[in-house]
């Protein structure tokens, strides 16, 4: 089992800005949803490189949130 960050890091590609974002839901290789400053809900996809959105008319990339620890399940 992956634990993941509860938050990411995501960036205007217009203005190269980066800031944090709070996640909402995750699925690995498919899709991220995040609240930008606790307000702007965006909807990102993965491309096969990042996953990518658009909110406001401007685009956003995340490479998603930080794997924090892999814990080992017992078998049985």
């Amino acid at each position: 089992m992956i634990i993941y960050s509860e938050t990411c890091k995501v960036t205007s590609v217009a203005t190269n800005k980066t800031m944090d974002a709070d996640i909402l839901k995750f699925q690995e290789g498919q899709s991220l949803n995040v609240a930008l400053n606790k307000s702007v809900k965006l909807l990102m996809t993965w491309n096969g490189r990042c996953f990518e959105g658009k909110a406001a008319g401007m685009d956003f990339e995340s490479n998603g949130p930080e794997i924090i620890r892999t814990v080992a399940r017992p078998r049985g």
